[in-house]
């Protein structure tokens, strides 16, 4: 039996004697220099709100910034009868900490005599990828921002540290752009199938990004184009040849629009777009897309990826796209997204462009597309890169999907043509969302049989937390 209780499985987790019981008295205890006090007592305020205590100038939990330790997310959990002490080199680190905490606790929150014990232990944990995401696409069906910040909730437990939406498509424009109203105006209205449109004011998305930032995710917005941009080209007359607005398109075929890569009509809107999502984005990335243009020419494909990258670096950030974005000239340190080895390359054409251009690499193979359906029972989903169950979500690694010698990072990804609800959501995401945490998380050896029994414990989670998980993963 697996006595190991956190998911991600962390570093080292050493058992000691003893128990420690959270009682009427306990407290979130702050012992840190002024400078960190701020943000441990965020943290620190976050975990007394979870374990339902109070914040104090002494407490039996102690959050504690060390100098000694590196400045990144790896943390020590120290587990005695007496306290129980976080420490870390970073902020980001405590958080990760507080959430391995919770996980100690009973996975239904329940407190009812305001006391719980849990084993001592001391935990030692660091991640193995240092960007950890999830993809959320809202453009083919639109989920109010409540539903991401749920989301982003559940991430958060699990210690991803990447929220990538994918703002716009061929069916849906989901971001105010203040100096073009038309592209919420009128792309903001559709949806795959005819459902309810929608889209996030500017003020939505801040509030996205700085809930998101609490817990220490960063968000990555995505404009995708030159293909996928129907949306776009029904709200803006200009963008078309022959200066007409486009039919609105509710059907899910993709590589059936393109942005014209000649015309400056064109770069002018990609420069209001991405300068307005560039003052809005804390993050320095923005994703420009680049996937499945398959209706505009090679020559212009890598012409327009070169001038956007140019418009995004002018506007302070590094771009990341979907291959084929690797084979255009793009300046050192973007980013490539890739979903394949070999993906979406001329026939017969095998080059590794991003390894020639020494890119890093997000990683989102079939394991990580949690759109698929789990089995073909599945209600939802699609099957062309499926089935994926629970294990093929979790028996992977990265280097295996990886271009040679690449910095690689990974992430999830949900596509939503036929994702309608929150509780849609939840089913497809969850559990196979923790398995592909672990993968980005864990290093060293993993053992799915030990990872499936420490999953009893968080499907209780999820059932308190009222997710709509699906039962029938394998």
């Amino acid at each position: 039996m697996n006595n190991q209780p956190v998911t991600p499985k962390p570093v080292s987790y050493a058992e000691l004697p003893g128990s420690f019981t959270l009682g009427e008295d306990s407290a979130v205890a702050i012992k840190s220099d002024t400078a960190y006090q701020e943000i441990e007592r965020t943290t620190g305020a976050y975990l007394a709100d979870l374990l339902d205590i109070g914040i104090a100038v002494s407490g039996d939990i102690v959050l504690l910034h060390d100098e000694t330790m590196p400045a990144d997310e790896s943390y020590v959990l120290t587990v005695t009868e007496e306290e129980t002490v976080l420490k870390s080199g970073s902020p980001e680190g405590l958080f990760r900490a507080a959430q391995t905490l919770r996980q100690l606790f009973p996975p239904d929150g329940s407190r009812s005599d305001k006391s719980a014990s849990i084993r001592c232990a001391e935990i030692h944990d660091a991640p193995a990828y240092p960007y950890r995401g999830l993809m959320i696409d809202v453009a083919r069906h639109f989920f109010p921002k409540e539903v991401i910040m749920r989301q982003i909730d559940l991430a958060a437990l699990y210690k991803l540290n990447k929220l990538h939406l994918h703002l716009t498509d061929d069916q849906g424009w989901r971001i105010e752009i203040k100096s073009r109203p038309a592209l919420t105006e009128i792309g903001g209205q559709g949806a795959v199938g005819g459902a309810p449109g929608g889209f996030y004011t500017q003020e939505d998305y801040k509030e996205i990004v700085a809930y998101a930032a609490a817990r220490y995710i960063e968000v990555i917005p995505e404009i995708d184009m030159p293909g996928h941009v129907n949306a776009a080209l029904m709200s803006i007359p200009e963008l078309n040849p022959d200066g007409v607005s486009a039919e609105q398109r509710t059907d899910t075929e993709v590589g059936v629009s393109t942005l014209q890569c000649r015309s400056e009509a064109t770069y002018a809107f990609c420069d209001d777009v991405i300068r307005e999502m560039a003052s809005l984005t804390p993050s320095r990335y923005i994703h420009i897309g680049g996937d499945e243009a398959h209706i505009t020419a090679a020559e212009d494909y890598d012409y327009f990826i070169a001038r956007v990258c140019e418009t995004a670096k002018k506007y302070g950030k590094t771009t990341i796209g979907w291959n084929p974005y690797d084979r255009a000239e793009i300046f050192p340190g973007s980013v490539l997204q890739n979903w394949d080895r070999f993906p979406d390359r001329e026939e017969g054409d095998k080059t590794n462009y991003a390894a020639q251009k020494k890119m890093s690499v997000i990683l989102s193979p079939a394991g990580a597309y949690l759109d698929m359906k789990y089995n073909e029972k599945t209600a939802r989903g699609l099957m062309w890169r499926g089935p994926v169950n629970l294990e093929r979500s979790y028996d992977w690694t990265l280097e295996e999907t990886a271009p040679d010698n690449a910095v690689i990072d990974i992430e999830s990804t949900i596509w939503t043509e036929t994702i309608l609800t929150q509780d849609d959501m939840d089913y497809m995401l969850y559990p196979r969302l923790i398995a592909n945490a672990e993968v980005g998380w864990t290093k060293g050896a993993r053992d799915f049989s030990g990872f499936t029994e420490r999953l009893a414990a968080e499907l209780k989670r999820l059932d308190a937390l009222g997710v709509k998980y699906c039962r029938d993963y394998e």
